[in-house]
């Protein structure tokens, strides 16, 4: 993958924990596919400046329909079909709730190279505002729904923000259906750059040992 959120935090997390000094207080810049990526740490939450779109729009009405029969979705539950390409190659189906990104039931094969995700959001008031729901084949056409996703995360809330759907800070749901409850943080600061955050742990710590002959 060119870009990926996991790999962006996950790296960030274990480079501080290890001892690594940023140049910049509170700023960690790292290369990957799509360039230099900015990770900032504030508070318990690290975030990565969403890379910018490469790709936007409407899909195509054959592309619509195919994603949303993928998905598993009456048509008219979609409020609108777009590209959020940042890398990984999203099409984002916003619906008209986070019950019917929920209610969703996708295929179980896909062809390979699929990437496609839903949005829907919640109602005012509660911890959530958005609900998403990310599905990709990793191959031999097995159609796979990723717990979190922060690529595709980014892609949408460019979107949210641009399109004024979302403002300042929101927190997005994602992962209900597979046994997860993440949540992602998404803002957008005074000079329009998106960020997508979340807390980061370490699960697993390891040493390089000694080679004895």
């Amino acid at each position: 993958l060119p870009f990926a959120g996991h790999p962006t935090l996950g790296t960030c997390h274990a480079w501080l924990r290890a001892g690594g000094k940023p140049k910049r207080e509170g700023v960690v810049v790292q290369e990957c596919g799509v360039g230099l990526v900015e990770v900032r740490q504030k508070r318990d939450l690290l975030a990565f400046m969403a890379p910018p779109l490469i790709r936007s729009g409407p899909l195509s009405d054959t592309e619509r329909t195919e994603a949303a029969r993928l998905a598993g979705v009456p048509e008219e539950a979609v409020v609108e079909a777009v590209h959020v390409v940042n890398g990984p190659q999203w099409q984002l189906l916003r619906l008209r709730s986070a019950q019917d990104v929920l209610a969703a039931e996708p295929m179980a094969k896909a062809p390979v190279g699929t990437e496609f995700g839903l949005a829907g959001p919640w109602p005012e008031g509660l911890e959530t505002s958005w609900e998403l729901r990310a599905f990709f084949v990793p191959g031999q056409g097995r159609l796979a729904e990723d717990p979190v996703t922060g690529s595709f995360n980014a892609g949408v809330a460019i979107h949210l923000f641009a399109s004024g759907l979302a403002h300042g800070d929101y927190v997005a749901g994602q992962g209900r259906k597979v046994g997860a409850d993440g949540r992602i943080h998404c803002s957008q600061d005074e000079d329009g750059a998106v960020w997508i955050g979340g807390r980061v742990d370490t699960i697993a710590a390891g040493a390089e040992l000694p080679v004895y002959a």
